[in-house]
C-alpha cells in the first residue's frame, strides 16, 4: 500500500549509502582526521550555555555568517548557512529547479547532485569526464548549449577525482550557461583556489563551501553558500527557518575564530603530497594527482582490495558497481601514522 502511494519518480530512488563498517584507521569519508581544538572543548560548556539551547536558533546564523564574511571576503548578505552543504543544494533545488528542467554536472563526481534533481522532478544529464576524469570545457559547453540547463553543478575540486578546473575554464562555461553555475568549493581550502571574486560580475555564480572537511565539523553539519543579493533572497523563501541548530553556529564560529585550521591544513597538505609519492612506488596502483583531502587509486580487483584493507583495520571509499569507479578506491588523507599505516598494507596486499 505505501508504495502505491509513494511519488512515481522518488519509488525506484536509492537513498546516499552510508557504511559505518569500525576500523581504526577511518579514510572513508574525507573527514579531518583532528578533533576539536582543546580550547574549544575546555570552553564548550560556556559556548553552549551562550548559544541557549532553550530558544529556538537565530534563523539567519548572524553571527556565523559575519565570521565567514570576514574569512571569505564577501559580504554577509551574499551569505547563506545550511545544515551541511546537502540542505544548501535541495535548496537550490526547490528554488530553481521545476519539473522537466535539466541540471547538468559531471560525472563521476558528488552524487547528492543527482539524487536531489531526481527529488525535484528534473533530469539529470550527467557529463563524463574525459581521460584521467579531466574536465573538457568544449564538452560541458556543447551539453549547455543542447539542454539549456536551469543549473549547472561543478566540483572543484572534483570529488571523488581530486582534479580542478582553471578559473578561466569556470569563466567559460558560465558566460555559457543562462541558469545558475553552482562551483561547489567543499575542498576549496585544500586547493587554494576560488570563484568567490567572480559573483559581483556573475549573478548567477553560485558557491557552495563547508565546515565539514578542512574544518573538521562534519558532525555537527554545516555548509554555506555564497551568491548574488538575488539568489540569496530567492533561496531564503523555501529555507527550512531554523535549518541550522544554535549549537553548531556557535561551535563553527569558535573554530573558525579560533585559526587553528591553517596549522592543520599545512599538515594535510603536506600528507597529501607526500602520500601520492608514495602510492606511485606501488607497483600495481595508479594514484591520481589530486588538490583535496583525498586521493584516487586505481586497481584490479578493487573490491578485493578494499576487503583486505578493512582486515588491517583500514576502511577507505569502495565504489563496487560505479560504471565509471569501479576499480577504483578513494583514501582520505589521515595522519602520518595512518598514511604509513595505509602504506605498508597496501604493499603486502599488492605483492
Amino acid at each position: 500500500m505505501i508504495k502505491d502511494l509513494v511519488r512515481r519518480d522518488v519509488v525506484n530512488l536509492k537513498n546516499y549509502q552510508v557504511h559505518m563498517q569500525q576500523c581504526k584507521y577511518k579514510m572513508d569519508a574525507n573527514e579531518s582526521p583532528f578533533d576539536l581544538p582543546e580550547d574549544i572543548y575546555a570552553r564548550l560548556s560556556e559556548v553552549i550555555r551562550n548559544a541557549r539551547p532553550n530558544i529556538y536558533p537565530d534563523p539567519l546564523a548572524t553571527r556565523l555568517r559575519g565570521a565567514i564574511s570576514a574569512y571569505a571576503g564577501v559580504n554577509a548578505d551574499n551569505i547563506i548557512v545550511g545544515n551541511g552543504s546537502d540542505d544548501l543544494i535541495h535548496g537550490i533545488m526547490n528554488s530553481f529547479v521545476e519539473r522537466e528542467d535539466f541540471v547538468l554536472y559531471p560525472e563521476p563526481s558528488f552524487s547528492m547532485y543527482r539524487i536531489y534533481t531526481l527529488i525535484a522532478g528534473a533530469k539529470p544529464i550527467g557529463i563524463p569526464l574525459g581521460e584521467d576524469f579531466q574536465y573538457h570545457v568544449g564538452t560541458f559547453i556543447e551539453a549547455v548549449n543542447k539542454y539549456a540547463p536551469k543549473v549547472v553543478f561543478l566540483c572543484v575540486p572534483n570529488n571523488p577525482t581530486g582534479n580542478v578546473l582553471s578559473k578561466e575554464a569556470i569563466v567559460d562555461i558560465l558566460e555559457s550557461v543562462k541558469g545558475l553555475l553552482v562551483v561547489d568549493e567543499a575542498y576549496y581550502e585544500f586547493y587554494g583556489e576560488t570563484v568567490v571574486d567572480l559573483i559581483g560580475k556573475y549573478p548567477n555564480l553560485v558557491i557552495l563551501r563547508t565546515f565539514s572537511k578542512a574544518m573538521g565539523i562534519a558532525g555537527l553539519r554545516v555548509g554555506y553558500l555564497i551568491s548574488s543579493n538575488e539568489v540569496i533572497d530567492e533561496l531564503y523563501k523555501t529555507k527550512s527557518p531554523y535549518n541550522i541548530n544554535s549549537v553548531s553556529q556557535a561551535v563553527a564560529y569558535e573554530v573558525l575564530k579560533s585559526g587553528i585550521y591553517k596549522e592543520r591544513l599545512n599538515y594535510i597538505i603536506s600528507e597529501r603530497n607526500r602520500l601520492f609519492n608514495r602510492l606511485k612506488e606501488i607497483k600495481g596502483v595508479k594514484a591520481y594527482p589530486s588538490a583535496a583531502n583525498f586521493i584516487l587509486i586505481r586497481v584490479a580487483d578493487a573490491e578485493k582490495v578494499h576487503q583486505k584493507l578493512i582486515e588491517k583495520d583500514i576502511l577507505v571509499r569502495s565504489f563496487k558497481g560505479d560504471p565509471y569507479l569501479n576499480d577504483c578506491l578513494r583514501i582520505t588523507v589521515g595522519t602520518a601514522e595512518a598514511n604509513e599505516h595505509l602504506i605498508k598494507s597496501l604493499r603486502e596486499i599488492m605483492q
